[in-house]
């Protein structure tokens, strides 16, 4: 009897709720997903749907970009930066610059020196460095901050600077400082370093949000110098963990004019979080070029169909020629992803491809493995890397120009988290950039075998699941 009763109301449940799903603008796949969800398992798929789903992608986005255009009504006139010279005007990478330009809004800039570090000692020293080295401000933007020897180390610095006068802020999102110890926030208000927290997860607010985090990681340090990649404020970021749980990661050290549009990242980041108007005039000093590296910084926002972050890869693999060196920790590509690398491999370029095998997410590394089969029939050549976890974000096209940034290559990424990216289109950097991938390639073991995980039926039901799931991860 009471089964009875359980089951009915459990499938009345999914019935009201089939209509809530089917009119959300989400990407078919996605909406099947969850449609199987609530029907095959109605209490615990409504629950996450309600947790995970309920507010759509391009509500959160719209609500972000009505927040920025009021920011820029609100903050005054910016400083006048120079876009792309003649020569890359009509160089190879133009189009794809425009493109991703309106998209997101900023152009590709000429006169930037750019510094990529792999040495997670490097990217501690470089941040401590630059914090310590400030006299006007410092602006941090990061999704983890550990309360380590690492976090103390940043949070000492920070204190220092602001006591000397210097104003700091820190923006963390708030699930990637979930751990984010009270005795640390607590030192750095009372020195003065103003702190807030993106998107709130307290179910008593207004406004409640699990999924659309700000992943971004951006140092800016007086607006003439800024960090940006992958790592967050960590020990095991900063190379001071070893065996499998040392990660391996990419940072980017960015100076001159393309520093300006990482600092209006942060500013407009830090105005939707906490309504305060940073007046640009006081936080953007007049760009000055100070290399030749042509740098286009590339925010992106949650999307149901797909970001910039997203839009700016595709064309970029559907733009390769000659070859295609991609590292990344989350390997779930979207549908027009996977085909683009499979019509790549298959019209002749070199597609390498660079995993973990192990993750802090064990279903999306099931997930990538799911895909082995059609990209390696296809020609696709995959390692995972074997000496810890690699969380690094690189791609590198026809071994002339790369992309690297916090953006992984998954659905999460692309579509439900707040991303930013630099597209570097030089030389110059590339001989660097290809050794560190052959370090990394060297420390990995190839899948040469297509059917190397669905060989044993439990390695097939985990990549079948795992795929199933895919949309939502």
């Amino acid at each position: 009897m009471w089964l009875w009763i359980a089951e009915s109301i459990a499938l009345a449940l999914a019935l009201a709720a089939l209509p809530v799903v089917l009119v959300q603008r989400r990407h078919p796949t996605a909406t099947v997903a969850w449609v199987l969800a609530i029907f095959f398992m109605p209490y615990l798929g409504l629950l996450l749907f309600f947790a995970l789903s309920w507010r759509r992608p391009e509500r959160v986005r719209k609500r972000y970009h009505e927040r920025d255009d009021a920011f820029l009504r609100r903050s005054g006139s910016w400083p006048v930066i120079g876009d792309a010279d003649e020569e890359f005007a009509h160089g190879e990478f133009r189009a794809l610059a425009d493109a991703l330009e309106r998209m997101e809004g900023f152009p590709a800039r000429p006169g930037n020196a750019v510094e990529f570090t792999a040495d997670g000692r490097t990217f501690r020293e470089t941040l401590l460095s630059g914090i310590r080295s400030a006299r006007h401000h410092v602006h941090l933007e990061f999704y983890i901050y550990q309360n380590d020897e690492t976090g103390n180390a940043v949070t000492e610095a920070l204190c220092a600077k602001a006591r000397e006068g210097v104003e700091c802020r820190l923006l963390l999102d708030a699930v990637g400082a979930l751990w984010f110890h009270k005795s640390c926030l607590t030192r750095l208000r009372a020195a003065g370093v103003n702190v807030d927290f993106f998107h709130p997860v307290d179910p008593l607010r207004k406004r409640f949000f699990i999924n659309y985090r700000m992943h971004r990681k951006i140092a800016v340090f007086d607006g003439v110098s800024a960090l940006t990649g992958g790592r967050n404020v960590g020990d095991e970021y900063a190379g001071r963990r070893k065996g499998e749980r040392e990660w391996q990661d990419l940072s980017i050290l960015v100076r001159g004019p393309a520093v300006l549009d990482l600092q209006q990242v942060f500013l407009k980041d830090w105005y939707y979080t906490t309504g305060e108007a940073l007046a640009p005039a006081r936080y953007c000093p007049r760009p000055q070029a100070v290399g030749h590296e042509v740098v286009q910084v590339v925010p992106s926002e949650p999307s149901p169909l797909g970001s910039a972050a997203e839009f700016g890869h595709l064309l970029a693999i559907r733009g390769a020629r000659q070859s295609l060196r991609i590292v990344t920790p989350y390997f779930v590509p979207p549908e027009s992803m996977h085909s683009a690398l499979v019509t790549a491999a298959l019209s002749g370029v070199n597609v390498e491809i660079v995993v973990p095998v192990v993750s802090d997410s064990p279903p999306s590394l099931w997930a990538g493995r799911s895909t082995y089969r059609e990209l390696i029939e296809a020609g696709v050549r995959i390692w995972e890397f074997q000496d810890g976890m690699l969380h690094g974000k690189l791609m590198i096209v026809d071994d002339h120009w790369c992309a690297a940034g916090s953006a992984n290559m998954d659905c999460r990424s692309f579509r439900l988290s707040f991303e930013v990216s630099c597209f570097v289109y030089s030389r110059q950097d590339i001989p660097q950039l290809l050794s560190l991938f052959e370090q990394y390639r060297g420390r990995s073991r190839p899948i040469e075998d297509p059917l190397a995980y669905e060989r044993r039926l439990r390695d097939r039901l985990r990549c079948s699941v795992a795929r199933l799931a895919s949309p939502l991860l």
